[in-house]
C-alpha cells in the first residue's frame, strides 16, 4: 500500500416543563452566541454480533446475513453447510485477507500485511481453524500438533501486487493445494513478488492472469526468469463457478504497468447465494480527497461500465478506508448494507486508516461497519489465532450468509 492513500443530533424532550426547559436552553445558546455541538460519529462497529435487517422487498426464503467477531480458535465456527456461505475478514493488522467459504469451495482474497509484528503464520493458522489443519508445523499456532493431511482451497485471488495483500501468500501455497492462482499480471519488481511467482511456478496450480500468456510461459521479475507451464489468460467479464449458487465475475484487471499497482486491482462482484459482495482490493479514484469529490480511475471505471454489477449488499471497503477511494458517487451506486473495513496501526504519510471522511460516507447511506482495527491499542483477548505479539488477531470478522 502506498503513501496516497460528516452529525447526528437527537432531540428528546422533558415531561415536567419541556417546553419552558427548551425555550431557556435557546435562549442560553442565543445569548453566549455558543458554537453549534461538535459532530458526533456514530460507533462504527457493533459490539461483537449483529444482523442486517432485511430488505423492505426481502423475499420470504431470502438469506439472512449476520456477523460475529472472532479471535481465538474455539471462536471459529465450522465449515457452512450447503446452501450457507461464510466470510472471514481476518484481521492481520494493515492489511487485507478475505476468505470465502462455502460448503463446496474455498477461496481467499489477498492476504497479506504491512506491521513489522505480524507474520504470515496468523493467516495460515486462521485457515488451519476455519478449514482445518493441513501442511506442517509453519501451518498451525505454535505448539499445535503437526497436521496429518493437506486441505484444498479452490481459488487464490491476488488483488494487486503490494505486501499488505500478498506476504502471507507464499506459505498458504506451501500449506494447502491450491487449484487455481489469479493475479492482474503486473509485474512488481519486488522480491515478495518475485518469491510468490516461483512457487507457483513449482506448482500444480493453474496460474491466471489478464495479461498475454507470453509464447515460452516466462516472465522476468527483478531479474530472476521466471517459467509458469500452467499459465491463462483472463478477460474482463469472465465468471467463474465456485460453487452451488456461487459464482464470481471479474470486473477490472488492469496488466500493463500503471503509477501505482492499486490501479491494477482484480475486482471481483461475487454472487453468494441470493446476496452480493464486491470486492475491489486498493481500487481508487485518484489522489487524496473528500468523498465528495468526482469520480476517477478504478472507481470511475467500474461505475461507467459495470454499474449493475457492482450493486452489492457488502463491500469490502476500498484501499483500506482511505479517501483515495470510496467516493460518494461510487457508494451511490454500490449501495452496500454492510461494509468491510480491514486497516491497522502503521501510518502512511502521517495517515492512520481508516479516514474518517470514509467511514461518515458509509454512516451517511446506512450501512454497517465491520473494522479490524477497532482494538488494536489493547486486545482484551490472550490466545488469538497466530499469536498474541502483533497488532493483528483480535478483531476478526465472520459473517455468514445462509437460512
Amino acid at each position: 500500500m502506498t503513501a496516497t492513500d460528516r452529525h447526528q443530533f437527537a432531540v428528546g424532550t422533558w415531561e415536567d416543563g419541556g417546553v419552558l426547559r427548551s425555550v431557556v436552553v435557546v435562549a442560553f445558546a442565543a445569548l453566549c452566541a455558543c458554537a453549534p455541538p461538535a459532530p458526533v460519529h456514530p460507533r462504527a462497529v457493533p459490539p461483537s454480533a449483529g444482523e442486517l435487517p432485511p430488505p423492505p422487498d426481502a423475499k420470504p426464503d431470502a438469506l439472512r446475513v449476520t456477523w460475529t467477531r472472532v479471535a481465538t480458535a474455539a471462536d471459529v465456527p465450522p465449515p457452512p453447510p450447503p446452501g450457507t456461505f461464510r466470510l472471514h475478514l481476518i484481521d492481520v493488522g494493515t492489511g487485507l485477507a478475505l476468505f470465502v467459504q462455502g460448503s463446496d469451495f474455498a477461496m481467499l482474497y489477498d492476504a497479506g500485511t504491512n506491521d513489522r509484528d505480524e507474520k504470515p503464520r496468523r493467516v495460515a493458522a486462521y485457515l488451519a481453524a476455519a478449514l482445518g489443519p493441513s501442511g506442517d508445523e509453519d501451518c498451525v499456532d505454535v505448539g499445535a500438533a503437526k497436521p496429518t493431511t493437506r486441505r484444498a482451497i479452490d481459488h487464490v485471488v491476488l488483488s494487486h501486487p503490494h505486501l499488505d495483500h500478498a506476504s502471507a501468500l507464499e506459505l498458504v501455497l506451501h500449506c494447502y493445494d491450491v487449484a487455481h492462482v489469479w493475479d492482474s499480471g503486473r509485474v512488481h519488481p519486488t522480491v515478495f513478488y518475485r518469491e510468490l511467482l516461483a512457487t507457483v511456478a513449482k506448482l500444480p496450480a493453474t496460474y491466471h492472469t489478464a495479461a498475454s500468456v507470453p509464447a515460452d510461459h516466462t516472465v522476468m521479475v527483478k531479474d530472476l526468469a521466471i517459467t509458469i507451464p500452467n499459465w491463462q489468460r483472463f478477460s474482463e467479464g469472465d465468471e467463474v463457478r465456485l460453487g452451488e449458487r456461487a459464482k464470481f465475475m471479474i470486473l477490472h484487471a488492469e496488466p500493463k504497468a500503471t503509477g501505482d499497482p492499486n490501479e491494477n486491482s482484480v475486482v471481483l462482484a461475487l454472487v453468494l447465494g441470493d446476496k452480493r459482495v464486491l470486492l475491489v482490493g486498493d481500487a481508487e479514484s485518484g489522489p487524496r480527497k473528500d468523498p465528495t469529490y468526482p469520480l476517477g480511475d478504478v472507481e470511475e471505471f467500474l461505475v461507467d461500465h459495470h454499474a449493475a454489477d457492482i450493486r452489492a449488499d457488502i463491500l469490502q471497503v476500498g484501499h483500506h478506508g482511505s479517501i483515495t477511494s470510496s467516493r460518494r458517487d461510487f457508494l451511490e451506486v454500490v449501495k452496500p448494507s454492510l461494509a468491510l473495513v480491514s486497516s491497522g496501526p502503521k501510518t502512511y504519510g502521517g495517515k492512520t486508516l481508516p479516514d474518517r471522511e470514509v467511514l461518515d460516507e458509509l454512516a451517511r447511506i446506512g450501512a454497517t461497519i465491520l473494522r479490524t482495527d477497532e482494538r488494536d491499542g489493547a486486545c482484551p483477548v490472550s490466545g488469538r489465532i497466530g499469536g498474541d505479539k502483533g497488532p493483528g488477531g483480535c478483531d476478526t470478522w465472520v459473517i455468514t450468509i445462509g437460512p
